[in-house]
């Protein structure tokens, strides 16, 4: 049955305490709280949950390390295209690892791939286990260490990647998947990959039990192919989709009119061993 939205509590959720932020220069002209961090830290014993998660079993975690340094002698033909199979890929840590169909085509058959190299229209770039790619090969320096990267990295024949069709057809929409709600992100926390929004009061829904505050994690933020920045009390619009659990999420959020919402340029990292500290 169709119900109205009660007013929530104002303070249902609220962002960590923090002292440091610096703000990004696409929010620079929204409202943003000064006590929010944007700045990576690191730390000795890993990152928590989400996005901060950098370092795990097995890629660092516990300090920072360079990369591993190519050979003297070993050289890359940037033009040429290169097939692979993606091996791992961590979704919201943003980085992964593509095997290159020729062994021998890189030091370790693994060659590092990061999310600002894949081409895709998707909200959110990602790329997923098993799956068949093609890519380029860049050597970059890093940290003071030259080591190889995946470069423009895309489905066989040059396509774009596409992975998020797949997933919101298979997602349980609140007024179906091109209904449109407003409300106000009152936080996005990269490092930890969520946010929460507070939806304006007055719709009705199709299905009951859609509360005033509803989660936004970051692979919903669309970003045209970016990753979110930090933002507060920013005007936003959103689908609703509930999960087999039934808890109720954010889907597409953008700002007013369908506008992409502002990125960041790129994602902190640790200075994982074999991998750009940055790229």
């Amino acid at each position: 049955l169709a119900q109205g939205v009660t007013k929530a509590p104002a303070l249902l959720h609220t962002p960590p305490s923090r002292t440091r932020e610096v703000i990004p220069t696409a929010f620079q002209h929204l409202t943003l709280d000064t006590n929010m961090p944007w700045v990576w830290k690191g730390s000795p014993k890993g990152f928590g949950k989400g996005w901060g998660k950098w370092g795990g079993k097995g890629y660092g975690g516990r300090g920072k390390s360079k990369p591993q340094a190519l050979p003297e002698d070993f050289t890359v033909d940037s033009s040429k295209v290169y097939n692979g199979t993606v091996t791992t890929y961590y979704k919201f840590k943003g980085y992964g690892f593509i095997t290159p169909d020729e062994a021998g085509t890189v030091p370790g058959d693994k060659v590092f791939a990061y999310w600002k190299n894949i081409k895709t229209e998707d909200r959110y770039p990602t790329l997923t286990k098993d799956m068949k790619v093609q890519f380029t090969l860049a050597i970059v320096e890093k940290q003071g260490v030259k080591t190889v990267q995946a470069e423009s990295i895309a489905a066989p024949g040059g396509a774009n990647i596409s992975c998020q069709d797949e997933a919101d057809q298979k997602k349980d929409f609140v007024g179906g998947q091109s209904m449109r709600y407003t409300g106000k992100l009152k936080f996005f926390l990269p490092k930890q990959g969520y946010g929460y929004i507070t939806i304006d009061p007055g719709f009705q829904y199709d299905k009951e039990g859609v509360p005033a505050e509803i989660k936004a994690e970051a692979d919903e933020m669309n970003c045209g192919g970016g990753n979110p920045a930090y933002a507060e009390d920013v005007q936003v619009e959103f689908g609703i989709w509930v999960t087999a659990r039934g808890a109720f999420k954010a889907y597409n959020v953008t700002l007013p009119g369908g506008k992409t919402m502002p990125a960041v340029e790129s994602l902190p990292t640790t200075g994982v061993q074999g991998m750009p500290a940055t790229a």
